[in-house]
């Protein structure tokens, strides 16, 4: 059987180091994976809390535009009043 295998050009063998070395790069690429995760979840929260700042003030806005056409009304009657 094993000259089959000697004689088959397509053959191919794996030994013990090449698939340690394949386990440990796949090892690597998990931590590195795992540390990428948790840098998104640290971008994700920051996000989330932009949004959630935004979303608070996004009713501030228009109470401050009416706040502020109420008063410039109020100085152009006060001023037309008077003159």
């Amino acid at each position: 059987m094993a000259d089959e295998h000697d004689q088959d050009p397509l053959a191919v063998r794996i030994g013990a180091r090449e698939i340690y070395d394949e386990v440990v790069g796949l090892r690597e690429d998990v931590r590195t994976m795992g540390q990428q995760g948790e840098i998104v979840r640290q971008e994700l929260a920051d996000h989330e809390t932009r949004i959630r700042d935004l979303e608070r003030w996004k009713y501030a806005l228009p109470i401050a535009v009416v706040s502020g056409v109420v008063a410039a009304g109020v100085t152009v009657v006060n001023a037309t009043g008077k003159g």
